[in-house]
């Protein structure tokens, strides 16, 4: 027999032999990256919720800082002047018009002391959404224990044309100072 004919059929009788084989390998190696795969999500999952926890405890530390009177913690700027700014600085970013903000007297009960302050502003509905969703997120605990909303002219267009509407909110917001006993 000549070389090339034998050669021919070893390679006939070998090319289906490594065809199976790789098929068997491929298939353990299939199986093995779907196990792989199901473990790279578990574990992603994981992360997720991990860092979501993080997150959540890390806000929880920051409320318990900020709105706790600790003996030994004492900050260069006053508690009502900070929830001050923080109100001011929202409506102003958020382009509502202020119009007054009162400060009601601090009432204390027990290790919990109540700041107040009465707001009046003007400006748009969806916006007035957006204050509240900030005081909601904040770090300091705010709660919205009242509030108005009217209709409210904003001005008259030299052109006759029909008034820009826009509303007139009035509300209480509290937050808390906590004494440690």
């Amino acid at each position: 027999m000549k070389p090339s004919t034998l050669l021919f059929i070893v390679t006939l009788f070998l090319l289906p032999a490594a065809i199976l084989v790789d098929q068997m390998y491929v298939k353990n190696l299939k199986q093995e990256f779907l196990k792989l795969e199901k473990e790279r999500i578990e574990t992603t999952n994981g992360l997720a919720t991990a860092k979501i926890v993080h997150e959540n405890l890390n806000h929880v530390r920051d409320l318990v800082f900020e709105n706790m009177d600790f003996p030994n913690k004492r900050t260069p700027v006053d508690h009502e002047e900070r929830v001050f700014d923080f109100i001011t600085t929202c409506i102003n970013d958020l382009k509502l018009t202020l119009v007054s903000v009162k400060p009601i007297r601090p009432q204390i009960n027990g290790p919990v002391t109540t700041i107040g302050f009465d707001i009046e502003m003007t400006g748009d509905f969806f916006k007035f959404g957006e204050l509240c969703a900030k005081f909601e997120n904040s770090r300091r605990i705010f709660s919205l224990e009242s509030y108005k909303v009217s209709l409210y002219d904003m001005e008259e267009t030299p052109s006759g044309s029909p008034r820009n509407k826009a509303i007139k909110v009035t509300m209480r917001v509290n937050t808390f100072r906590v004494r440690k006993v």
